[in-house]
């Protein structure tokens, strides 16, 4: 029986060991439930920061390229100057050429009727003289100039 009060006695002992065991666990548990944990996040903020800050002169450096373009597509025109001046200038001389043209052709219609009336009296000229020169011929022309407007 010695044994047996020697394993009840172990067997208390051990049983007291594991409870005072669980008291301890139990307040530690307890400990860390109501233990708040405290991060220090000054660093990834200062670097969130840092990040947004350059993100927001990208942007604002992309905003202002992005306004130069659209100001040079604003003032830009879909043909170059020079193409604009060398058909300016086509049209400029084929208005004048129209002009020059329609300026000779009334020139040569008043030429035309000059040298027309000129031919006429030198003609008419020409056969007086020749009918004063031949007056059976005058007599002939007559004769046949009656005939033909009948």
């Amino acid at each position: 029986m010695a044994k047996i009060e020697e394993v009840t006695a172990l067997l208390i002992d051990e049983i007291s060991s594991f409870q005072k065991s669980v008291e301890q666990l139990s307040e530690k548990t307890e400990v860390i439930t109501n233990h708040k944990i405290k991060v220090d996040i000054d660093q990834i903020a200062k670097l969130f920061i840092g990040f947004e800050k350059k993100l927001n002169d990208n942007y604002h450096l992309e905003e202002r390229q992005l306004k130069t373009i659209q100001n040079k597509l604003n003032k830009t025109i879909i043909f170059p100057n020079w193409m604009i001046v060398l058909f300016s200038l086509f049209f400029i001389t084929l208005i004048l050429s129209f002009g020059f043209n329609l300026y000779q052709y009334k020139k040569s219609r008043e030429i035309e009727q000059v040298a027309f009336e000129s031919g006429k009296s030198t003609i008419e000229k020409h056969m007086l003289s020749f009918f004063n020169d031949n007056p059976k011929t005058l007599k002939t022309y007559k004769k046949w100039s009656s005939k033909n407007k009948e």
